[in-house]
């Protein structure tokens, strides 16, 4: 009776065995495949959701009006308005390829310094305690291989686009992530301080010897798609520029905004930055949703109300009003950047409120809406390509 059951048990364990390792063959074989379909997945999991900007929905009911407006419009200084026709898309597939379009019509007209700026995930999955940093970077680096290898069939010449990390670790991080330093053909991996080294115990204090600000070209690289740098290694990304200023550089979805915003503050580079690099970045793609209320004295004595800042070169700057349900009213159309105290003022009266709550509403916006950038009130800046 004890010989069977040990038998029992052997056949038992063999078959565990076996198992394992046939799971353990199938692991292997699915990672090649994993990997080449990792930067396809997130792109499909935003689609599916459907791409949600606060109360700011870019749905179907979007996507089947592409550059329609309603017949609400408005264009406050028909002088200053340019001609446009895109709305924000309906997924980040349809966001992706409008933005390669926008830089690559940059690109032909000469410009050397871009902005692409959007929210890298639906903001109600940013507003999710859940989301890490990590997770915003990966949301990120996957993004931008979808933008380059747009960039990569569109862009003329020899050499390959440069995926540019802010030093050796994020460049490793990534290559992790993706899966090999190449995730793309005629798309390489690269780092503003290190370049291609490989990373050894001592990089830090290499880092430390070498100087924050000199960084290494990549001699093949026939455009940078820059992400993930903070307000203390603008100073490389300058230098980066300067040591190579034929190569287009794609700042990509830095929130330069925000490191104006920092700019001036202890550690920090000065406010020079913005004056003399900054100001030459020109936003050929921008997406900026904005959320609001306004209090009221009656009811219903709170109105919330949604919008977004939106460009795509060559097109002008547009005001649009969420009207729910992915459908927006252009409220305005500008040759030029406006701040976003102007931004929230449009949007204000594009309300419709009666006259006296909504000249109310408005005056308790206060007496300074722009910030030390917008304002430019000593005339610094090098170039005015931020604004147009």
């Amino acid at each position: 009776e004890i010989q069977p059951t040990m038998a029992r048990r052997c056949l038992l364990l063999s078959l565990l065995s076996l198992l394992s390792l046939l799971s353990l063959h199938a692991a292997s074989a699915m990672v090649v495949g994993m990997r080449a379909q990792a930067t396809h997945s997130l792109v499909m999991q935003h689609a599916r959701y459907g791409f949600a900007l606060h109360s700011l929905r870019m749905d179907e009911a979007a996507a089947t009006q592409p550059g329609a407006t309603s017949e609400e419009e408005t264009t406050e200084s028909p002088s200053k308005a340019v001609a446009t026709e895109s709305l924000p898309p309906a997924s980040f597939q349809l966001l992706v390829e409008q933005a390669a379009a926008a830089t690559d019509a940059a690109m032909k007209d000469g410009t050397k310094l871009m902005e692409v700026e959007f929210p890298p995930v639906p903001l109600s999955k940013l507003e999710d305690s859940s989301i890490s940093a990590y997770d915003l970077l990966r949301s990120n680096l996957l993004l931008a291989v979808e933008f380059c290898k747009k960039l990569v069939l569109s862009v003329p010449g020899e050499g390959d686009v440069a995926i540019v990390l802010p030093d050796i670790a994020e460049r490793e991080r990534a290559t992790e992530l993706l899966g090999d330093k190449e995730p793309w053909p005629k798309m390489r991996l690269w780092a503003l301080s290190g370049g291609d080294e490989e990373p050894t115990p001592f990089g830090f204090f290499g880092s430390l010897i070498k100087g924050s600000t000199m960084v290494e070209p990549a001699p093949w690289a026939k455009v940078y798609v820059v992400l993930s740098v903070s307000c203390s290694e603008l100073p490389s990304l300058r230098s980066l520029a300067e040591a190579a200023p034929e190569v287009p550089i794609v700042c990509f979805n830095l929130k330069l905004d925000t490191l104006r915003g920092d700019l001036g503050l202890p550690t920090f580079p000065g406010k020079d930055m913005h004056h003399s690099f900054l100001s030459r970045v020109k936003p050929v793609y921008y997406m900026r949703p904005r959320a609001y209320s306004l209090s009221l004295s009656r009811p219903p004595f709170l109105i919330s109300y949604a919008g977004v800042l939106f460009r795509c070169y060559p097109e002008g700057f547009q005001t649009l009003l969420d009207r729910g349900r992915g459908s927006y009213r252009r409220v305005n159309v500008n040759a030029q950047r406006p701040a976003l105290g102007e931004f929230k003022a449009e949007l204000t009266k594009a309300l419709k409120l009666q006259d006296d709550i909504g000249e109310s509403a408005i005056s308790q916006t206060g007496f300074k809406q722009s910030t030390w950038w917008e304002d430019n009130a000593d005339c610094l800046d090098k170039s005015n390509d931020w604004r147009e």
